[in-house]
C-alpha cells in the first residue's frame, strides 16, 4: 500500500494500480478537502485500477483528536480516544458510538479502512508518540473500550486495524523520528502491553497493525515489524492471530535509517507482515515494489508466505460490501446527529483537561 502526493491521482500510482503492483492506497490530510471531493477521489481511485484485478483498498488514520485525516469543512470533529474513558460505565457505549459515527462517515466517502482502534497502553496522555491516543493506561479498559470502537467500524463495514502491536505506549520516543526501545520484562510486557491486543484478537478484530518499536526481551536484535519472534512466534503461534497484519509505514526513521526501503519491505514480509506500507516517496516506493517482486522471483519460501498473505488478505476484502452495495449516504456526513454525538464527548473532555489545569496551577501557586 503506498501514499501519494496531491488530490488527484499521479501517472505513477495510475500504472502501479493498473498492473497490480499496488493493492492499496492510504489517504493523509494533503489528499483530502471536502467531503465530495474525497468521494470522488476514491471513486477515480477505483476507475484507474479497471476491473481486471481486486478493487484497491483505501485505508485512512480517522482516530479522532489529534490523528485525523479527514476535517472541516464536512467532516465530524471527536476528541482523543481517551475521552471515552471518561463516561465510566456508559465507556463502552461511547466508543462504540465514535467508532460508528466515524465509520459511516468514511463509508460515504468510499474508504474501506480505518487504522484504528489504538489498542497500546499509555498511562501517561502527555506521551507525544501516543499519550491521549490511547483509550486507557489500565490493559482491560484499554481492551474494552478498543473492542466497542471495533464493533462501532464492523457496524458500518468499515474494517477497523488495532495497532500498534505488541503496543508503542510505553516507548518514550517516538518512532516517526528514532527507532524506540522499550527495556521491560517479557512477564511485563505480556501482562500489560500485549493484553489489548490479545482480547482483541479473541474478539475477532479483522486487522493489527505493527510498533517500530524494540523490544529486546522479545527480540533483541529487531524492532516489531522485522522480528519473525514477534509476528510469527508471539502474534500467529501463541496469540494464534489468524487476520491480516500491516506494517507501519517503512519510510519512519525507525526503520528507514538502518534498512534500505527495498530491504525493509523484504524484512517485513518475511517476518510476517502481509502489507508493506510505503507512504511517502515514489522512489521509495518503487524501490520497495521491484525488491519484493525479486524476492518472490527468487525465493520459494517468501512465494509460499506471499500465498499465504494473499488468502488472509481475501478474506479480509471479503468482509467489505460488494462493489455496487448502497453504502452511507453523503448527507450523513457531518450531520446534526453525528456533531450531537461528537459533542458529548468533546464537552466531557475539555472539562476535564480545564480541571487538571487548574490543579496544577493551584499547586504550582502554593510552591
Amino acid at each position: 500500500m503506498v501514499g501519494f502526493e496531491g488530490k488527484s491521482v499521479p501517472p505513477a500510482l495510475a500504472a502501479w494500480l493498473r498492473d497490480g503492483t499496488v493493492g492499496g492506497v492510504v489517504l493523509f490530510s494533503h489528499n483530502v478537502d471536502d467531503p465530495r471531493q474525497v468521494r470522488d477521489l476514491c471513486r477515480e481511485i477505483r476507475a484507474v485500477a479497471g476491473t481486471g484485478l481486486p478493487p484497491p483498498l483505501i485505508a485512512i488514520d480517522q482516530e479522532g483528536g489529534r490523528v485525523r485525516r479527514l476535517k472541516d469543512p464536512g467532516f465530524t470533529r471527536f476528541p482523543p480516544a481517551r475521552s471515552c474513558s471518561l463516561f465510566c460505565c456508559h465507556a463502552e457505549r461511547a466508543a462504540e458510538a465514535a467508532g460508528t459515527v466515524i465509520a459511516a462517515e468514511l463509508s460515504a466517502v468510499g474508504i474501506d479502512i480505518n487504522f484504528a482502534p489504538v489498542l497500546d497502553v499509555d498511562e501517561d496522555p502527555g506521551n507525544t508518540a501516543i499519550g491521549d491516543r490511547s483509550f486507557s493506561g489500565d490493559p482491560v479498559t484499554a481492551a474494552r473500550l478498543g473492542i466497542a470502537f471495533m464493533r462501532g467500524s464492523l457496524s458500518r463495514r468499515i474494517l477497523p486495524v488495532g495497532k500498534h502491536f505488541p503496543g508503542h505506549g510505553h516507548a518514550a520516543s517516538d518512532s516517526h523520528k528514532t527507532l524506540p526501545i522499550v527495556r521491560a520484562s517479557r512477564d511485563t510486557l505480556l501482562r500489560r502491553d500485549v493484553v489489548p491486543f490479545r482480547l482483541a484478537i479473541r474478539a475477532g478484530i479483522p486487522a493489527l497493525m505493527t510498533a517500530h518499536v524494540l523490544f529486546p526481551a522479545l527480540d533483541p536484535r529487531n524492532p516489531a515489524t522485522l522480528s519473525g519472534k514477534i509476528l510469527r512466534g508471539l502474534l500467529r503461534e501463541k496469540l494464534r492471530f489468524r487476520g491480516v497484519l500491516f506494517s507501519d509505514a517503512l519510510e519512519m526513521n525507525a526503520i528507514a535509517r538502518n534498512h534500505p526501503m527495498g530491504l525493509a519491505a523484504v524484512l517485513a514480509l518475511r517476518a510476517g507482515c502481509d502489507v508493506a506500507m510505503v507512504c511517502h516517496g515514489e522512489r521509495g516506493q518503487a524501490e520497495a515494489a521491484e525488491a519484493l517482486a525479486r524476492q518472490w522471483r527468487d525465493d520459494g519460501s517468501f512465494r509460499r508466505a506471499v500465498a499465504a498473505s494473499t488468502r488472509r488478505i481475501d478474506r479480509f476484502r471479503a468482509l467489505l460490501p460488494a462493489p455496487r452495495e448502497h453504502r452511507a449516504s453523503l448527507r450523513l456526513v457531518g450531520s446534526k446527529e453525528h456533531r450531537a454525538a461528537a459533542a458529548l464527548l468533546s464537552e466531557r473532555w475539555e472539562s476535564t483537561r480545564k480541571t487538571s489545569s487548574d490543579d496544577r496551577s493551584g499547586s504550582i501557586g502554593e510552591r
